[in-house]
C-alpha cells in the first residue's frame, strides 16, 4: 500500500492561520476607523441640527 503525502500540510495550516489572523486585525482596525468616522459625523450632525433649531427658534 503505498502512503500519499498529505494534501495540506501542518505548515500550509500555521501559514493559513496566520494570513487569517492578520486579515481579523485589518478588519478590525478598519471598522474602528469607519464606527468612529461615523460618530464624528452623527455628533457634526446633531450641532447642525442644533443650529438650524436655535436659528428657527
Amino acid at each position: 500500500m503505498t502512503k500519499y503525502p498529505p494534501l495540506i500540510t501542518r505548515a500550509d495550516i500555521e501559514a493559513i492561520h496566520r494570513g487569517n489572523q492578520l486579515n481579523r486585525q485589518v478588519l478590525q482596525a478598519g471598522i474602528r476607523e469607519l464606527v468612529n468616522e461615523v460618530h464624528e459625523g452623527n455628533e457634526q450632525s446633531a450641532e447642525l441640527i442644533e443650529g438650524v433649531r436655535q436659528l428657527n427658534g
